[in-house]
């Protein structure tokens, strides 16, 4: 999606003559999302819980939350969480600051990070919170692990030294070698490797404007840099739909935070979530129809799940299984 004088983000939403853009192969647009009852989201917990990753089984979230006045790493049944705090697991303990947690795809680790040595570091720990590890060691912060679909890579953002600037790393599980990937004069965060291990999604703070973020595209290797969206308002947060042809992101398109999809060449631009609350730090269950992300009413951060409608065609198909 590019920029021009009379086509813009929000026009392009505005071409069917509602709020959603053409529709993503196996999800229906729906053409009145109050009346969308199959889309309305769920809410999963009663506190702030955020920066969700969810088991490879689908039966558990890991997320990061304040309770008791310090960010720690919680478990949390998918089910949700009771009002006595019923299915939720603590993992971490301290006085330092855990945060930013990523389960690995072969359920074995979950990555975070934690300011535990001085400044924020990543660590790995077993997924039941024994056995924390530490894999970057450096005088800079990093932020936002994720892990590649073999299990066998992290990737995660290094603050450049001095700037106000962030560059896209990897490194092995062990933390013995780490690789650069990508880094210039912008702001380059949350990078995600996609299901099939080749490509690369994050956002840019274009021009280093932290209003103006862009979501980017690129290959393993830090090339064939590929600008997904083009826009004068922050889109960011991205995540894959498992079969790495579409990227789930939120965009602040309308002054309000909102889901929307966009395939890997920038084609099927489609907004997803709607209504009140803005919607942040969306994540794609493996069945590619159930959304959990984060919503933020008037301050209050909680986790939401919601079912993606299926378009006509894909649910015959599923008939006819």
């Amino acid at each position: 999606m590019t920029r021009s004088s009379t086509t813009t983000f929000r026009a392009l939403l505005a071409l069917c003559g509602c709020a959603v853009a053409s529709a993503v192969p196996g999800v229906a647009a729906p053409s009145d999302p109050a009346a969308n009852a199959q889309g309305a989201p769920t809410k999963l917990t009663r506190v702030r819980y955020s920066y969700p990753s969810l088991s490879p089984d689908g039966s558990r979230f890991v997320l990061e939350a304040s309770v008791s006045g310090n960010w720690e790493i919680y478990m949390l049944e998918r089910k949700g969480m009771g009002d006595g705090g019923e299915g939720l697991t603590t993992l971490t303990r301290g006085t330092h600051l855990d945060r930013m947690p990523s389960w690995s795809p072969d359920g074995r680790f979950i990555a975070f990070i934690s300011d535990r040595s001085g400044n924020f570091d990543v660590f790995r720990m077993d997924a039941d919170g024994s056995n924390v590890v530490r894999i970057t060691d450096t005088p800079e912060a990093e932020i936002h692990p994720f892990w590649a679909p073999d299990s066998k890579t992290i990737i995660y953002n290094r603050r450049v030294a001095d700037q106000r600037l962030y560059s896209i790393w990897t490194t092995d599980v062990e933390g013995r070698k780490h690789t650069e990937l990508l880094r210039d004069d912008q702001l380059n965060s949350y990078a995600k490797i996609s299901p099939d291990g080749r490509w690369i999604v994050f956002d840019k703070w274009w021009n280093n404007d932290e209003n103006n973020g862009e979501i980017m595209l690129m290959d393993r290797t830090g090339g064939a840099l590929r600008r997904l969206t083009d826009n004068d308002v922050y889109d960011g947060y991205p995540a894959w739909f498992p079969d790495s042809q579409r990227i789930l992101f939120s965009s602040e398109v309308d002054g309000t935070f909102k889901l929307f999809s966009i395939g890997i060449d920038g084609s099927d631009l489609t907004q997803l979530t709607f209504g009140e609350g803005g919607d942040q730090r969306g994540i794609v269950a493996p069945d590619g129809r159930t959304l959990f992300f984060n919503r933020n009413l008037d301050g209050t951060i909680e986790l939401y799940e919601m079912q993606l409608p299926v378009a006509p065609a894909h649910a015959e198909a599923d008939r006819s299984e």
